[in-house]
């Protein structure tokens, strides 16, 4: 209770969820918020390649943070949960699996080989 980051001193802080309203109130955060979340849910329904729908999901939530504008999409980033309540809800609509459930997971010589083909990576 009443840590800076929270919303309302007088109630159980939820950094997550003080994160999401604030970025509810700011139009271009909460359109850019749906779009990868849109994106991000339907790749995980999607019966298609397993890569081409995380590509997506991938590409809308990079694109969240080039266009939000860091209060906001770092409060959703960064936050933390104290309860199963709060990670639930991180879980389902903040951080997207997409982002970072993998079929297979990578070793360390194809991640290094992956990052020095990516411009943005490298």
């Amino acid at each position: 209770k009443g840590q800076p980051h929270c919303s309302d001193p007088s109630r159980p802080c939820n950094p997550c969820l003080d994160a999401t309203k604030a970025c509810n109130l700011n139009e271009n955060c909460k359109r850019q918020r749906s779009n990868y979340i849109s994106t991000c849910t339907r790749a995980q329904t999607q019966g298609q390649q397993p890569s081409q729908p995380q590509k997506r999901c991938h590409k809308a939530l990079r694109q969240f943070f080039e266009r939000v504008d860091t209060q906001y999409s770092y409060g959703l980033l960064f936050c933390s949960c104290k309860d199963q309540a709060c990670a639930e809800r991180r879980r389902q609509t903040i951080v997207p699996s997409c982002s970072y459930q993998d079929k297979t997971k990578p070793n360390c010589l194809q991640l290094r080989n992956t990052c020095r083909l990516d411009v943005h990576c490298r």
